[in-house]
């Protein structure tokens, strides 16, 4: 009985304590007849560690969204507070562009009114966003996505556009042709949307046989392409991991306990120079869902930068020793030590493993992937 009002005094200062904490009032500074509750946060950001690489800093981007200026819900300023509260440091405008509606004509010419039509949305975007970019710390890359029928053509995110108003062309290859003329970056969108398998279409095949395409989305919300592993290696491609959000990421990703889906790029500096530099030289890291993708050295560099070894115990008679492995960053690991059970290392914590004497442990990450079956292994001294 007596541990029982013990445990229920105990609790009644714990809920007191907390409801003091978020009852506490001040008074407004502008208006002084109000009082402002302490507890009350109007705008915060979720800092995401990641750790330095061959001395290129980790800059967190989302290269493919919408806003309500085409077929998302959210406009963009609020894409703006989104991007910078979610923990990115680099948003891409790239709202939505058709390359070929179905009552154009083959052949016909296209009038500049419809380019300018067709453009309106994406160059307002880029416009927007740039504007207020630096009321948020944030890089804006402009862009802009064009986009056929899935099934038949595909879509395609055009980054570090100079001049959206012109891109457009009934010619739906000429559009793209028209991005690549003004020096933008082509990325393939979602490569498996819509489709049974990875097989491209002619008209995707036609803009690879063309050289137009140097990115392609590893990931893309909550969709996973392993197969996109492939297509990257044999066309020289950089790889990315995307929202392509339509909705809010609270309702997609933080609500849920979950970082977005981001592209982390190495670069000497959040400069739309540096980070192209760094796109075309395929320093990017893919992330989505506890998912990790990239390229295998990367991997392997970036998850070593991630983590420190300390030795605890010795056991001399079993030769055997207790290891605390310590991982610094945001992002989580699923480990194998050997042929053990996978071990989670979770974000900013540290779990203990018993390894041999002498002998550096080999171990697996199995949660990320530099093929569609392939996992980075990495001996631990």
């Amino acid at each position: 009985m007596k541990r029982t009002l013990l445990f229920i005094s105990a609790l009644f200062v714990a809920v007191s304590a907390l409801a003091q904490e978020y009852t506490t009032r001040y008074q407004s500074v502008t208006e002084p007849q109000t009082l402002l509750p302490t507890g009350y946060v109007r705008l915060s950001r979720r800092e995401i560690f990641l750790p330095t690489v061959n001395g290129y800093n980790p800059y967190k981007a989302d290269l493919h969204m919408h806003s309500t200026l085409t077929d998302g819900v959210v406009n963009i300023k609020g894409r703006m507070e989104e991007a910078w509260s979610d923990g990115l440091d680099i948003l891409a405008a790239t709202e939505h562009m058709s390359i070929r509606p179905v009552a154009d004509k083959e052949g016909q010419a296209t009038p500049e009114s419809a380019k300018l039509k067709r453009s309106k949305a994406a160059t307002k975007a880029v416009e927007s966003a740039t504007k207020i970019a630096d009321d948020f710390g944030l890089l804006v890359i402009p862009g802009v996505e064009l986009t056929g029928d899935a099934k038949t053509q595909g879509h395609f995110n055009a980054l570090f556009t100079t001049d959206n108003s012109v891109l457009y062309d009934y010619d739906a290859m000429q559009a793209i042709r028209n991005a690549r003329q003004q020096g933008a970056l082509i990325m393939h969108n979602h490569p498996g949307w819509r489709h049974s398998t990875l097989e491209m279409t002619d008209f995707e095949k036609a803009t690879y046989a063309e050289g137009l395409i140097d990115g392609i989305e590893l990931m893309n919300g909550a969709y996973f392409y392993p197969g996109a592993f492939e297509t990257a290696k044999r066309h020289n491609l950089f790889m990315t991991s995307n929202t392509d959000i339509h909705a809010t990421t609270a309702a997609q990703y933080r609500e849920n306990g979950h970082l977005r889906n981001m592209t982390i790029i190495f670069a000497k500096e959040s400069t739309l120079e540096s980070i192209r530099e760094a796109l075309e030289a395929h320093r990017t890291l893919c992330y989505s869902f506890g998912t990790i993708g990239g390229e295998e050295r990367l991997l392997k560099e970036f998850f070593e930068a991630s983590i420190t070894v300390k030795k605890l115990s010795v056991d001399k008679k079993k030769k055997s020793q207790r290891v605390m492995i310590t991982n610094t960053t945001s992002l989580p690991y699923t480990l194998r030590f050997g042929k053990g059970n996978p071990v989670v290392l979770r974000p900013l914590s540290s779990t203990i493993v018993t390894a041999k004497v002498g002998k550096p442990m080999q171990c697996t990450v199995l949660n990320m992937f530099y093929g569609a079956n392939e996992h980075p292994v990495l001996s631990i001294k």
